[in-house]
């Protein structure tokens, strides 16, 4: 038997032997060396078969630091309020946009206000949902004030 190709990497020596078996070619593998053999009226055919599979046999770059940030990553990924990147809320990382978020939240419940307050109350239908409605957006707006106003003073 003849060395006929010699790989760089099992795993397209082991891929090589998987199709030449399909194709019943006699042939045998050393995989500590990453070697295939043949006898020498078999060469051509599985030459030709190794070109047609359009192996890459280049070498690899390898990023040192894959595995640091994974073990990182995966020693972390449990632990609150550890931040490893992706997109936060703008209302986390800017604390100047609570009086635009306060006013949006202030303005269903302070225009309904005002729709009870001058119109007549038998046109104003009072249902538990639109009360719990109201009381829902009021208890949101007075907590995002209260936030507001203990960053404001955080501030000082």
């Amino acid at each position: 038997m003849k060395v006929i190709k010699i790989f760089k990497f099992v795993s397209n020596l082991e891929y090589v032997h998987s199709v030449l078996e399909e194709q019943k070619i006699a042939h045998s593998i050393d995989l500590e060396n990453g070697t295939i053999s043949s006898d020498e009226y078999q060469e051509s055919k599985i030459l030709k078969i190794i070109d047609d599979l359009n192996l890459d046999e280049k070498e690899v770059e390898v990023d040192e630091n894959f595995q640091q940030d994974f073990d990182d990553w995966h020693k972390n990924s449990l632990n609150p309020g550890y931040f490893m990147g992706g997109r936060i809320p703008f209302f986390f990382w800017n604390k100047k946009n609570y009086p635009f978020l306060l006013f949006t939240i202030f303005f269903v419940p302070i225009v309904t206000f005002f729709i009870v307050i001058f119109q007549d109350r038998m046109y104003w239908n009072f249902d538990l949902f639109s009360v719990s409605i109201f009381i829902f957006y009021l208890f949101v707006g007075i907590s995002m004030l209260v936030q507001w106003l203990n960053y404001r003073k955080n501030l000082k």
